[in-house]
């Protein structure tokens, strides 16, 4: 059995040992390290499959879905003031609705960051709609921008594919906290657009499954920005329909909130989304969730989970500490499909023997 056809039957079925699958790229710049780099704008696939080479867990390749096989998103790139330890850019593009404008900081080991989004409470939002059109008319065009990077990495494992999935993240061009006031302020038309987006989303996921793509990345705000209404509006039903369309056509469904989710989680908001693979339940500080086992008892058993050992754990503790954490996960996850990885995607300074002794432990647990 290859390593893709394993992570994906232990999704579905789980399996008679545990599993470790740490997670590495999307930008958190682990691998940037191990390919001897600082700029994590600079690491390339090959980088990335050997960053899991090395750490010899089971891969899931994250990879983002570039909107560039739309031809009208003639993105502009400009430079901004910049020093030896970031990189200041933008891009820019003009739209019949108005000027869309991003601005990015990457710094040196810790990856890029958005510091302007352009969409926000006052911008006309029709800007949105012709965004989604442009999309829609332009699904066909995805195998340009997928077809290379599924078949660089599926030799080598399964992978998920992201892009703004959720509806109510509007493309990914505004933030989680504006969004909830550009709802507040017109939510008859904030709901109309997220069926659009919702239904065009579905019809472009069902050519990202017919190109091969074993998940979908389906994310969503933790409590810190979103309220249970918001959830219960938006993210619980959207969430549904867009699962059910996956799993129709044979897909699954990943999805990544490394930020608190209790209470959301005591109120079973997570159980209600359809979701196959979902992370992280983790203690603070990363996370608010205060016992794993029965954060576990509580999801559907036939939910597969991953994680959830703390960042700061991974980062400052010993390899000692590190072997504590990871039993200590194993016996809260006995009896359930549980992959032992991170609270997050591994960071640049993360030193590759805590990786190493993750797998380890998870190798010899009996």
């Amino acid at each position: 059995m290859s390593m893709r056809q394993e992570f994906i039957e232990y999704v579905k079925n789980g399996g008679d040992r545990p599993v470790v699958s740490l997670q590495i790229g999307a930008g958190a710049g682990f691998d940037t390290k191990l390919a001897g780099k600082e700029w994590v704008s600079e690491t390339t696939l090959d980088d990335l499959i050997v960053a899991y080479e090395k750490a010899e867990c089971l891969p899931l390749f994250n990879i983002a879905l570039s909107f560039d096989f739309v031809p009208q998103f003639k993105w502009e790139k400009f430079d901004l003031p910049s020093t030896g330890e970031s990189r200041n850019t933008g891009t820019r593009m003009d739209t019949p609705c108005g000027e869309l404008v991003w601005n990015f900081r990457e710094q040196k080991r810790h990856g890029i960051t958005p510091t302007k989004y352009p969409i926000d409470p006052d911008s006309n939002l029709d800007v949105v709609k012709w965004y989604a059109e442009q999309v829609y008319e332009n699904i066909g065009r995805v195998s340009q921008v997928l077809a290379a990077p599924l078949n660089k990495l599926q030799p080598h494992g399964a992978v998920s594919v992201q892009w703004p999935l959720q509806p109510f993240e509007l493309f990914g061009l505004s933030f989680a906290v504006p969004q909830s006031v550009m709802l507040m302020e017109d939510p008859e038309y904030y709901r109309g657009l997220c069926d659009m987006i919702r239904d065009i989303n579905i019809d472009l996921m069902t050519e990202v499954y017919r190109l091969g793509a074993d998940f979908v990345f389906l994310g969503g705000p933790g409590v810190e920005a979103a309220s249970p209404m918001i959830y219960e509006d938006f993210l619980i039903p959207d969430s549904k329909k867009i699962t059910d369309a996956a799993h129709e056509r044979g897909g699954l469904i990943y999805s990544h909130i490394c930020s608190p989710v209790q209470p959301f989680l005591d109120k079973g908001f997570y159980n209600r989304m359809g979701i196959d693979l979902f992370e992280t339940l983790s203690p603070p500080p990363v996370g608010n969730v205060a016992d794993l086992k029965k954060a576990r008892e509580f999801l559907p058993r036939e939910m597969c989970t991953r994680g959830n050992i703390g960042l700061d754990i991974l980062l400052n503790g010993s390899r000692e500490q590190v072997e504590q954490e990871t039993l200590r996960i194993l016996e809260a996850t006995k009896g359930y499909k549980h992959m032992v990885a991170a609270s997050d995607y591994m960071f640049y300074e993360i030193p590759l023997e805590n990786v190493k002794t993750v797998v380890e432990t998870v190798r010899n647990y009996r």
